[in-house]
């Protein structure tokens, strides 16, 4: 996410720090100072990145301290899945429609396995980038409430 809005080894005029800000309000539901961190002398778009991960990794553990570490695992394991399932189907569908697609590059001298192969691996790793981004999105806009004694366990 970083990468497309500061691009690496570039001055920091090209930077798209506003942009970047906004996508981190709606994918992290965090406020950082990213305009603030950008302007500073010398740094750089991996000492951005850095800020930016441990910003959002806090603010997951002090969710995750608020309801303990293992309902969050649990909370975590089913929003992977079910993410993951989606994902997932939309990936196969989208691998048939390159297998049918795909078959016509042979008339352009190309092998269709390999083109098939090439494409089909660029489209798994964009599903998964799509999976991180989607889970860590839906894990911090997730709110939780600590489990409390319910009245009937404190009548016995």
């Amino acid at each position: 996410m970083v990468a497309e809005h500061i691009p690496e080894k570039s001055y920091a005029e090209q930077w798209n720090i506003g942009d970047l800000t906004e996508q981190v309000h709606k994918i992290f539901d965090v406020e950082l100072p990213l305009s603030d961190w950008a302007a500073e002398e010398g740094i750089g778009e991996e000492e951005i990145h850095e800020r930016l991960i441990k910003a959002t990794d806090e603010t997951a553990a002090k969710k995750a301290a608020e309801v303990g570490p293992q309902v969050m695992r649990q909370v975590e394991r089913g929003v992977l899945l079910q993410t993951l399932d989606g994902l997932w189907r939309e990936h196969l569908v989208t691998l048939e429609h390159l297998r049918q697609v795909v078959g016509l590059r042979g008339y352009g001298q190309r092998d269709p396995l390999n083109e098939y192969k090439g494409e089909s691996f660029t489209l798994f790793e964009q599903m998964l980038a799509r999976l991180r981004q989607t889970v860590s999105g839906q894990l911090m806009h997730i709110e939780l409430t600590p489990n409390e004694a319910s009245p009937l366990d404190n009548a016995e």
